[in-house]
């Protein structure tokens, strides 16, 4: 019996599944949806007609049932919703009172008490992931919130108080102080976990608020990094270039050196022959090279001598004078100095 419903199971969730987006996925899918079966056994699942907030509908596989949040603690109706886009979008969970009387608390940190939906709020939900996250999983993560924060009225608390003591004794009538200050309890242990989810809530933007400031300031270090980095390798790049001129100066600068030492050497007297000599003349027409310009010099000294007194007066020397001396002047010696 056990084996043909397991079978009937697998059937019923293949045929669930092929109007999935992600056919490659729907053996993950199935996979999760087994599990879940397996460890809340309360749960079974169906293929209805589901319709969203804003109107659109769509065939989806979901299961449903009691799900037990604590021996102490009444269970309530739960109810999974697969959508088309699984595993990349987490189930749409919702949570209802299993006993009519019942109704959800306001202000409730996780389920929503109009719709009953439990909100993205739940760590689990709001961190789902592919494919670390399954259904199975889910549905622990909620047993646990639900256990520390019950989203059901505080009326409904005074029938669990008096469940979990008739279990533990005997059935009791509690008297009307008895009732009084199991409400006040229950009052303001709603009271604390609203402000708890209110805090909460606040919390997360406040965090959300950092995260983002962060993630700015990571991006304008990181733009600064680069440049820097540009800024370095342009540094980089101008010191070898300056390396470079400093070699090539050094070897300028030695070239310089020994051309001005050979220079600053004076020439000999042959040497200085035949650097006042004109090009070709060489050997025995060196002397007679020189002589001839000496005289030539000698010659040119006189008469810059004479033209400077004929300039400073003709009482000095007459015109006259001065020529007959030009003519009559000797040669100068070919030994003189030249200037």
């Amino acid at each position: 019996m056990a084996m043909a419903a397991a079978t009937g199971t697998v059937v019923l969730v293949d045929a669930a599944l092929a109007p999935y987006e992600h056919p490659d996925l729907r053996w993950l899918v199935r996979k999760h949806v087994l599990a879940v079966l397996q460890d809340f056994p309360t749960l079974s699942p169906s293929v209805d007609t589901y319709t969203s907030d804003s109107g659109a509908s769509a065939v989806l596989l979901n299961a449903r049932g009691l799900l037990t949040v604590s021996p102490a603690l009444p269970p309530v109706l739960l109810t999974l919703w697969l959508p088309l886009e699984y595993p990349y979008l987490p189930p749409l969970v919702y949570v209802f009172p299993a006993a009519p009387p019942a109704s959800l608390a306001r202000d409730h940190p996780f389920v929503d008490h109009r719709t009953g939906r439990v909100r993205q709020t739940l760590p689990y939900l709001e961190d789902w992931a592919v494919p670390r996250s399954s259904v199975a999983g889910l549905v622990r993560s909620l047993v646990g919130a639900l256990r520390m924060c019950h989203p059901l009225t505080s009326r409904f608390g005074s029938v669990v108080h008096a469940t979990a003591t008739a279990r533990a004794t005997t059935t009791t009538t509690p008297t009307p102080e008895e009732e009084e200050q199991e409400r006040m309890h229950a009052a303001l242990l709603d009271e604390l976990v609203s402000r708890l989810g209110r805090d909460a809530a606040a919390f997360r933007g406040h965090v959300d608020e950092d995260i983002h400031a962060l993630s700015s300031s990571q991006g304008n270090l990181r733009a600064r990094a680069d440049a820097m980095d540009r800024a370095v390798r342009d540094l980089e790049g101008e010191r070898m270039r300056l390396e470079r001129a400093v070699t090539a100066s050094l070897s300028h600068r030695g070239e310089l050196l020994s051309w001005l030492h050979k220079t600053s050497c004076a020439p000999d007297d042959a040497g200085a022959a035949l650097l006042l000599a004109p090009h070709g003349a060489a050997g025995g027409d060196a002397p007679r090279w020189l002589e001839s310009k000496a005289s030539e010099l000698a010659m040119d000294d006189t008469v810059d001598a004479l033209g400077r007194a004929l300039e400073d007066g003709e009482r000095v020397i007459g015109f006259h004078e001065y020529i007959k001396r030009v003519k009559r002047s000797p040669p100068p010696d070919a030994t003189s100095p030249l200037i």
